[in-house]
């Protein structure tokens, strides 16, 4: 009954930045990350902060959002955020950074999704994904919202099987690398404004993040 996720044993922060239809302000997005990095403990650089920040979300690009963006990734926090879903010639924010991995969305045939927005850093499964829905139910949706959060969970096996091999987490830059090295190339050769570097390889970017000192 269900499903398993990516990292289906991932402790999980939930937090609450747009409302029940899907609205909502830039300045709650920004202060959600900042919330998050902190952690329970509301004290940023402890281990209790987020590893991970996983964004189906998508706006204008503002200093705000921009400072929060860079506030987690001077604690070492991966960023993961949704292309969106216009069909425009680049992601909204906060997958427009630099420091953000932009997610785009690709079907079963491994072809790119027509609203996906182009110029991601990476895609993966986004169309008709089987997931958890409110009220106790499971549910088909298709997003970038959707293709997002299975980067995420890549992100979030990474660093628990190496701190279970005894090894330290790796930085966003590292598994940045990690999973544009082990991605499969979809599209053009190398890099192209559908596919960006092409297909998260789950098992690839694992087994080459255990290969890392």
């Amino acid at each position: 009954m269900g499903v398993a996720g990516v990292a289906p044993k991932a402790r999980l922060y939930a937090v609450k930045v747009l409302s029940a239809s899907g609205t909502g302000y830039v300045t709650d997005v920004a202060k959600g990350i900042i919330e998050a990095v902190k952690g329970p403990d509301n004290t940023p650089g402890t281990d209790d902060d987020a590893d991970v920040i996983s964004m189906s979300l998508g706006g204008p690009d503002t200093q705000t959002l921009y400072n929060a963006i860079m506030f987690a990734y001077s604690y070492n926090v991966t960023l993961v955020a949704a292309a969106g879903n216009e069909g425009n010639s680049k992601p909204t924010c906060p997958a427009c950074y630099d420091v953000v991995i932009a997610v785009g969305a690709i079907d079963q045939s491994y072809n790119i999704a027509t609203w996906s927005n182009r110029n991601p850093d990476l895609v993966s499964p986004g169309v008709n994904i089987l997931s958890t829905w409110p009220k106790n139910r499971y549910a088909y949706a298709s997003g970038t919202s959707m293709a997002c959060p299975h980067v995420s969970g890549i992100v979030a096996v990474i660093q628990s099987l190496r701190l279970a091999d005894g090894k330290q987490k790796l930085t966003p830059e590292q598994l940045n690398i990690i999973l544009i090295e082990t991605a499969i190339d979809l599209g053009e050769n190398g890099y192209d404004e559908f596919y960006g570097y092409g297909l998260i390889d789950a098992y690839r970017a694992v087994e080459y993040s255990l290969q890392l000192d």
